[in-house]
């Protein structure tokens, strides 16, 4: 039991050193069902869509050019609105100026671009590696590619080094999502890393999250990211 807390702490710790926030800002209570504030008028959607800017931002984050959202998506809101972000940065994400011995952070490699979508108005989020995509191209490589976008759990259990035993590594990984999930408390969040390569990438985020029994179709929206 001791080992096990031991390796708690220590996960937690980094996740807090990683992004240089205070520990106690780490492991704060989540579900995977949250309950939005109702979004009725463009007001609200204007400040939906700039918390989520400022939560991609937090996490060295490039916002996309502009916003998308989904009609019908959920019963909060007029006309089911659900309005959504999509972001992206460069490798080696994250970012951190602090060695913590045994455990290496990185979850998205050098040369590598990880895409994130964000959208605020699911509560009832059924995590799948279908439904969201990214296409994408390296107008300084010629490289180009598409991928689908998976829950953001994928990425983030790649943040626990494999030296992590089997039997501690679900509290690590725990640790690690509890922190982020903390600062982007939204159901149907994606991501996805991609072998782009060094160079300017453009790329473009579109699909489908289920929110509950209602398919919500998320229009293309596109950002531009250069990958150093």
């Amino acid at each position: 039991m001791r080992r096990l807390t031991t390796f708690a702490a220590v996960a937690t710790g980094a996740v807090a050193l990683a992004w240089g926030l205070p520990g106690n800002a780490v492991g704060a209570p989540t579900s995977d069902t949250v309950t939005p504030a109702p979004i009725a008028g463009p007001g609200d959607l204007l400040g939906a869509y700039q918390a989520n800017i400022d939560a991609l931002k937090k996490f060295g984050m490039e916002p996309f050019l502009y916003p998308t959202a989904a009609a019908f998506c959920n019963n909060a809101s007029t006309f089911g609105l659900v309005p959504a972000v999509a972001g992206a940065v460069p490798g080696p994400w994250p970012k951190t100026t602090v060695a913590i011995p045994g455990l290496d952070m990185t979850a998205v490699e050098a040369g590598q671009t990880m895409f994130t979508f964000v959208p605020l108005g699911v509560v009832s989020d059924t995590p799948s590696d279908t439904g969201m995509r990214v296409v994408w191209l390296n107008v300084s490589n010629g490289r180009t590619g598409s991928a689908a976008m998976g829950p953001i759990g994928n990425i983030l259990g790649a943040m626990i080094p494999p030296e992590v035993p089997a039997e501690v590594r679900p509290l690590a990984e725990k640790a690690v999502q509890d922190f982020f999930l903390s600062a982007l408390p939204v159901g149907g969040v994606r991501a996805v890393p991609v072998d782009t390569g060094k160079g300017t990438v453009l790329a473009a985020v579109f699909g489908t999250v289920q929110n509950g029994k209602q398919s919500c179709f998320f229009l293309p929206t596109v950002g531009m990211t250069t990958v150093a």
